[in-house]
């Protein structure tokens, strides 16, 4: 079966025999997890492309390094929305600098993948509404796609990690829930069927130990929970949630005459 990257699937000039499969590893942290996953692939002749998110005022590139130098593509895992708190003039200029950032320091950014967090604002849905709504900015960036937007998925299963389970999609849109499942029982039973197949893997959510991802499974959904109630509150008493030690390290990386 053939493997494909977002970006090597999203150049190819017709639809690719099946079976296929599209690879992907959305890295919001832990980066050591996705750098063993990355070799672990890599030994088995394996290519995926890899996103990593812009955190605590800086990417992780010597993990982004890592996993390039065994052939992956390595993506930027954008969330300017969020950063910017709604400010959709901020968020573009952000998501442009970053990219510039990353392929100054050496990172061949092709395609990019937006991280899904409940919005922080009023002004978005989802992070992914930047390039939704303002598709000149991939082109100003110079990328070859998105990796939800730019897919057919009447082409695929989408199937997907996130949330800690796995969950799979037969016509993915954002607002889908999918339904949960196994990744050893869908495959065995859906392989051979008319669509190929698209695997989103969360390498944070990936341990050694049962227990360990048991303990980080119910860590994660209390962080989400308490995530919720802080941006409802906000918005209860009419006020913007703050995510001020986010926002300082972002914005210094634009120009003070750009986000004045």
């Amino acid at each position: 079966m053939a493997v494909y990257t977002v970006a090597d699937y999203l150049a190819l000039s017709a639809p690719p025999a099946l079976p296929f499969a599209i690879l992907r590893l959305d890295v919001d942290y832990r980066e050591p997890h996705a750098v063993h996953l990355a070799e672990i692939a890599a030994r088995n002749g394996l290519r995926a492309s890899f996103y990593f998110r812009w955190r605590g005022g800086q990417f992780p590139l010597e993990a982004m390094h890592a996993v390039q130098a065994l052939g992956h593509e390595v993506g930027y895992h954008y969330e300017a929305l969020d950063l910017c708190l709604g400010d959709w003039a901020c968020a573009r200029r952000l998501f442009l600098a970053h990219v510039a950032q990353l392929r100054a320091a050496g990172i061949r950014v092709r395609t990019v993948a937006a991280h899904g967090s409940a919005p922080l604002a009023p002004t978005y849905r989802r992070n992914a509404d930047l390039l939704q709504r303002a598709p000149d900015v991939l082109r100003q960036a110079a990328l070859e796609g998105d990796a939800m937007l730019h897919i057919d998925f009447a082409r695929v299963w989408y199937v997907s990690d996130a949330g800690w389970r796995w969950r799979v999609y037969a016509d993915y849109t954002p607002d889908a829930h999918g339904t949960l499942t196994s990744l050893r029982a869908w495959l065995s039973a859906r392989l051979e069927h008319e669509r190929g197949l698209y695997v989103n893997v969360h390498p944070h959510q990936w341990f050694a130990g049962t227990w360990q991802a048991r303990y980080f499974r119910v860590r994660n959904r209390f962080g989400r929970a308490l995530r919720g109630l802080y941006v409802c509150g906000h918005r209860a008493l009419g006020a913007p949630p703050v995510r001020c030690g986010a926002l300082r390290a972002a914005l210094p990386r634009v120009s003070r005459a750009d986000v004045a």
